[in-house]
């Protein structure tokens, strides 16, 4: 049987080099500079700027009002989306013919054996192995390893639906220091905020967000890579409270978004204002 044919992108040099330049964009934008393409990439800044007016022509990327303000078009978010499926099936095909098995972490309910079948249950975006015959599992799997009571094993072979819902995160936007901090801060806002969402994690980012935190009573689950944590937590089924600064606001919508680019997901994500009227 003959194997599906991908398209590959690198098949193309500047094919490849258009990918390149408008994933920097899209990590980088708005305020893009070409000299730092041009040093990342080790291509010449004029073969750089060549690429920006074409890419420009193409309808994939757009220039803002001010100088070096450029961000990708719809189109250029799509075109670069479909790139990255083509690599990304590329890359799976090779992994199956090099026979590489994705292991799954998982924690041991019940001892297991290497090579053992055992059922699969979601708890809290964390999988855990059951007996295959529970009416509680949701799949199976199979263990790469042994593993006591509590301890961590990997898992293949995994089939079946893990039942996870998509979970959310709220992003509240708290006025920075010269804007009065926490002081500034309508904290009965906040508090209604949290209740009303009931996050299964909270996350803080500054100085700013552990003030008012320790103000609402209320202990941090993520300090650091607040955006990946909680889009991962998200993405298994948890809700995410985000204590942040106004300005870092926009950065934490822009990783989320790449992230869901990146993963083909649809993680959800709203912004509330704490700010005192």
């Amino acid at each position: 049987m003959a194997k599906t044919q991908h398209r590959l992108i690198f098949q193309d040099k500047g094919e490849f080099t258009k990918f390149q330049i408008l994933l920097e964009i899209m990590r980088n934008q708005p305020h893009i500079k070409q000299k730092d393409i041009s040093e990342k990439l080790g291509i010449t800044i004029q073969a750089i700027s060549k690429y920006f007016k074409k890419l420009t022509k193409e309808g994939l990327l757009e220039a803002g009002s001010e100088r070096a303000d450029y961000h990708l078009t719809p189109k250029g978010v799509s075109k670069l989306r479909e790139d990255m499926r083509d690599i990304e099936n590329y890359v799976n095909v090779i992994k199956q013919d090099l026979k590489i098995e994705r292991a799954w972490p998982a924690i041991a309910t019940q001892p297991v054996k290497a090579g053992q079948e055992v059922g699969l249950v979601m708890k809290e975006g964390v999988i855990y192995t059951i007996s295959t015959d529970s009416p509680l599992a949701q799949a199976k799997g199979t263990a790469l390893g042994d593993a006591k009571v509590g301890e961590d094993l990997g898992l293949k072979d995994l089939h079946g639906k893990m039942n996870v819902k998509q979970g959310k995160i709220l992003i509240v936007k708290l006025p920075s220091i010269r804007r009065g901090g926490s002081q500034a801060t309508d904290m009965i806002k906040v508090k209604a905020f949290y209740d009303e969402f009931k996050p299964d994690r909270v996350g803080v980012m500054g100085a700013v967000g552990r003030a008012v935190l320790t103000k609402l009573g209320k202990e941090t689950d993520i300090e650091f890579g607040i955006s990946r944590s909680a889009a991962i937590a998200a993405s298994r089924g948890l809700n995410v409270f985000v204590l942040v600064v106004g300005r870092m606001v926009n950065r934490m919508i822009q990783e989320i978004d790449q992230i869901n680019m990146k993963s083909g997901g649809s993680i959800i994500y709203e912004v509330k204002d704490a700010q005192k009227t």
